[in-house]
């Protein structure tokens, strides 16, 4: 049935699937209270040295807005049984944000997560080659931007803040997000 709204079928999309999303997520961490399973998850910090981003010739990270979580945040996600974790951080990021990770992503840190009663091990890439440009698709993901490793947004998440600050070396390597 079409809405005679005037307003675009895909103008509706994100205000139908957020809710949904986010409704998904909390089954899922309601989920992980019950079963407990042990998962692994990637993470990539995809850089942008050229100079060509916000930095204006320092350095830039690509931070994403999800629609069913607050904040900027890496891409990535969970790892797919029969995948490597590399395999799985570069599926992550074409799938969030269709860029293509290319030459070898390096392994940067493994931390532990322990939040709403899962037990995740979440695996850290940095990668400086790559192609395509960020896009969001705007219904798991909102937004796709690179920022100046200096001038994160406000609400980037304090995890992805921590991350930043080992990577530049201004913290020691953590074990737990």
């Amino acid at each position: 049935m079409a809405i005679s709204t005037g307003t675009p079928r895909m103008a509706l999309r994100p205000a139908l699937t957020s809710p949904l999303l986010r409704l998904a997520w909390h089954g899922r961490n309601a989920w992980h209270w019950v079963a407990r399973p042990l998962t692994m998850g990637v993470r990539g910090i995809i850089l942008d040295d050229s100079g060509n981003g916000l930095g204006g010739g320092s350095a830039s990270v690509l931070l994403i807005r999800h629609s069913y979580v607050g904040g900027w945040h890496f891409p990535g996600g969970g790892v797919g049984k029969g995948e490597t974790l590399v395999e799985a951080m570069q599926r992550e990021v074409r799938e969030e944000v269709g860029l293509t990770v290319e030459s070898g992503p390096q392994p940067f840190g493994v931390y532990a997560r322990f939040r709403h009663g899962a037990s995740d091990h979440v695996a850290v890439f940095v990668a400086r080659g790559w192609s395509g440009t960020p896009r969001a698709d705007g219904v798991e993901i909102l937004e796709a931007r690179f920022f100046p490793l200096d001038r994160l947004p406000d609400d980037t998440s304090p995890a992805t803040r921590r991350r930043i600050a080992e990577f530049q070396g201004k913290a020691p390597l953590a074990e737990r997000w």
